[in-house]
């Protein structure tokens, strides 16, 4: 019994250990861009949260997917979208920016500073920022009133749409280019020649083939047969 339970304990150290391993988890997309058009919300990629209002026609890069979500970064804000509310678009090298800066109104320049509010339920706390800074126009969050998701410096947080000038996005038309041909995953050694890089599945399975040979060698041992010491038998001369 003592035996098995060892076997056990070491087949579950050598499970746990291959499950670890680095996994593959870059992938290829034909279409690796989302098109923003109507009432499109980037939401929190844990707590699925509604963070802002994306603007539309804007084609946001696409990071991962899942089956109900498109995982995006936005303007540097990363999210996720519901795949049943947007299209794919063609490939491009990268998306093309909304970055807009964006004042605080001039009637409300009087105050040396104007508060943000983190986050749009009670739980938030808010952040004061000089009324002379310049903000980022990210998004918008209709509530009660308007208001904007704005970034100051590396601040991020909502502002009442009255307090600030009004954003005026100009986003050009997308224009899919030539996917590049993919690259042999391989470098150059010290003599010119080509340098093959392991894959991480290929360093799984030699791990775990190594860890089977050590297992089966470990059963063996705990199984071979002991010798009886009642059947030796010695001769003095």
């Amino acid at each position: 019994m003592r035996k098995l339970l060892l076997v056990l304990i070491i087949i579950a150290i050598i499970v746990e250990f291959t499950c670890v391993i680095p996994r593959q988890t870059a992938f290829a997309l034909d279409f690796p861009y989302i098109v923003v058009e109507g009432e499109v919300w980037l939401l929190d990629r844990s707590s699925g949260n509604r963070i802002f209002i994306l603007p539309e026609t804007y084609y946001a890069k696409i990071d991962n997917l899942d089956d109900n979500y498109y995982y995006v970064t936005f303007n540097g804000v990363q999210g996720k979208v519901d795949k049943s509310k947007v299209s794919s678009i063609g490939y491009h090298t990268t998306a093309t920016g909304t970055i807009q800066d964006m004042q605080i109104s001039e009637k409300y320049r009087i105050f040396t500073g104007i508060k943000l509010k983190s986050t749009m339920d009670s739980s938030g706390t808010d952040i004061e920022v000089p009324t002379n800074g310049t903000f980022i126009f990210l998004g918008k969050y209709p509530a009660d009133d308007m208001w904007y998701y704005v970034k100051y410096n590396e601040i991020c947080g909502y502002i009442r749409a009255e307090f600030t000038t009004q954003p005026n996005l100009v986003i050009p038309a997308f224009v899919p280019e030539q996917k590049p041909a993919p690259q042999p995953d391989e470098n150059p050694d010290e003599n010119g020649g080509t340098k093959l890089e392991p894959s991480d599945d290929l360093i799984k399975i030699l791990v775990i083939s190594g860890l089977c040979v050590v297992l089966a060698v470990i059963i063996i041992l705990i199984f071979r047969p002991g010798k009886n010491r009642k059947n030796r038998y010695y001769y003095e001369e």
